[in-house]
C-alpha cells in the first residue's frame, strides 16, 4: 500500500504542526478570550451559515449528489469516512470527554463576551468538534477527487479550515477541540480512499448491453 501525499495533505500537517505549538504554549481559555476579540459584523452574519457547511445533514446531501450524479463507488467511500469519522467523534464526546464544557458555559457571564444575538449555543460536550470533523471529511474527499490543480487543493483546506474555525468564532468550540476534529476528519477520510481504493469499481462501469 503505497500513500501518496498531496499539497492538500501537507497543508494539513503545516496546520497540525502550528496548531500543536500554540495548543502546547497557551491556555486554552486565553486562547479563546483572544481569538473571540477578533471579530465582526460581516463575521457574525457569515459565521452561522458557514458553519453549517460542517453540520452531518449537509454532508450527506453532498453523498448523495455525488451518488446520483457522480461516482457510486466514491459516493460509498464518502458516506464510509463519514461514518468511522463520526462514530469515533460520538465515542469520544459521550464516553471520554462527556464532562469537557463547551466555551459559552464558562464565558456567558462575562461582561463584554462576544456572543451573536439569537444563536443558540450548546454548553456541553465540546471535545472534539464535530463540524471540524464532517468539514474535514468533506473537503479532504474533494481535494483527494476533484481538485486537480494546486489552487483548488489550498482552496479546499482553505475552505475546510474556515469551516471548523467557524466554531470557534461562535463559541461553540475551543482551538483545541477544532484541532482534534479536523485531524480525525482528515485521517479517516484519506485512509478510507487508501484501504478502498481498488474496491467496487464495477459500480462506475456502465451496464453491458445484451446482444
Amino acid at each position: 500500500m503505497k500513500v501518496k501525499s498531496s499539497l492538500y495533505d501537507w497543508c494539513n500537517y503545516v496546520f497540525w504542526i502550528l496548531a500543536l505549538l500554540i495548543i502546547l504554549q497557551t491556555d486554552k481559555f486565553s486562547l479563546h478570550l483572544y481569538l473571540s476579540s477578533f471579530y465582526s459584523s460581516f463575521g457574525d452574519l457569515i459565521m452561522p451559515h458557514l458553519t453549517n457547511i460542517g453540520d452531518g445533514l449537509f454532508l450527506l446531501f453532498i453523498t448523495v449528489l455525488v451518488f446520483l450524479f457522480g461516482s457510486k463507488r466514491l459516493a460509498i467511500f464518502l458516506m464510509i469516512g463519514f461514518l468511522l469519522s463520526s462514530g469515533i467523534v460520538q465515542f469520544l464526546k459521550h464516553f471520554i470527554f462527556e464532562n469537557h464544557m463547551r466555551p459559552m458555559y464558562l464565558f456567558q457571564h462575562v461582561k463584554g463576551f462576544h456572543t451573536i444575538y439569537g444563536f443558540k449555543h450548546h454548553l456541553s460536550q465540546s471535545f472534539p468538534s464535530g463540524h471540524s470533523t464532517s468539514s474535514f471529511v468533506l473537503f479532504t474527499f474533494l481535494a483527494t477527487n476533484y481538485a486537480k490543480n494546486w489552487k483548488w487543493q489550498i482552496l479546499c483546506f482553505i475552505s475546510a479550515f474556515f469551516v471548523a474555525y467557524s466554531r470557534v468564532y461562535l463559541s461553540q468550540h475551543y482551538f483545541e477541540d477544532i484541532f482534534a476534529g479536523a485531524m480525525i476528519g482528515f485521517l479517516f477520510m484519506k485512509y478510507t480512499q487508501v484501504f478502498l481504493e481498488n474496491k467496487w469499481q464495477h459500480l462506475d462501469q456502465p451496464l453491458k448491453r445484451r446482444k
